[in-house]
């Protein structure tokens, strides 16, 4: 026979219950948690970078990664190799702009912009 009385055994299974609730709750908070982190993080990297002032911050010789690192990634990307340089035009549009951003050798040779 088993030692125990029943009402230990009713209590274990309790605490046992308890136990599994507390732990659900505290997985689904942190899912909550990192759920709302990636819509934050989804939001931000939609959102433009493409602006007057950020375009006034670019300037002949800045690097590919550096352009990026200010407006983001472009729209639109063209590249052609001729006479051993390398021309890339990086064009960036969205409903209020349309820049463009021609580089040599993978530094910034010119920049035109409109934004309404």
């Amino acid at each position: 026979m088993s030692s125990a009385s029943p009402v230990a055994a009713v209590y274990d299974r309790r605490s046992l219950c308890n136990r599994t609730r507390l732990s659900s709750a505290v997985i689904d908070r942190r899912y909550r948690g990192a759920l709302l982190l990636a819509t934050v993080l989804a939001l931000t990297a939609c959102s433009s970078k493409l602006t007057e002032e950020n375009l006034q911050k670019i300037h002949s010789g800045m690097t590919i990664d550096e352009v990026k690192a200010i407006l983001g990634s472009p729209t639109d990307v063209q590249s052609a190799d001729m006479l051993g340089f390398k021309s890339t035009s990086y064009t960036y549009h969205t409903k209020t702009s349309d820049v463009k951003i021609v580089f040599l050798n993978d530094k910034v040779m010119s920049t035109e912009g409109d934004f309404k």
